[in-house]
């Protein structure tokens, strides 16, 4: 009668150390180092893809001025009316 209790005080002492081994906290992981470029931004013709992204951002900051002008001439406008 006395290898029941055994099994379930070994039992229970083998849960413990298994549940206190699964709540350590993990190891930090070593630093992360961020590869070198291979490709430097200044050396060398841009590319196509490149050239048409930059023309398409111009195209895109000229029409953003161009409708920040329209709205001040239109703020102008409704001030000029209500004076």
């Amino acid at each position: 009668m006395r290898i029941v209790p055994l099994i379930w005080s070994s039992g229970s002492l083998l849960l413990a150390c298994l549940s206190m081994a699964a709540c350590t906290p993990p190891k930090s992981p070593d630093e992360e180092r961020r590869p070198d470029p291979q490709v430097s931004r200044a050396s060398g013709p841009t590319s196509a893809i490149v050239q048409s992204a930059e023309a398409y951002k111009d195209r895109a900051r000229s029409a953003e001025e161009s409708q920040l002008d329209a709205a001040d001439q239109h703020r102008a406008e409704i001030d000029a009316q209500t004076q």
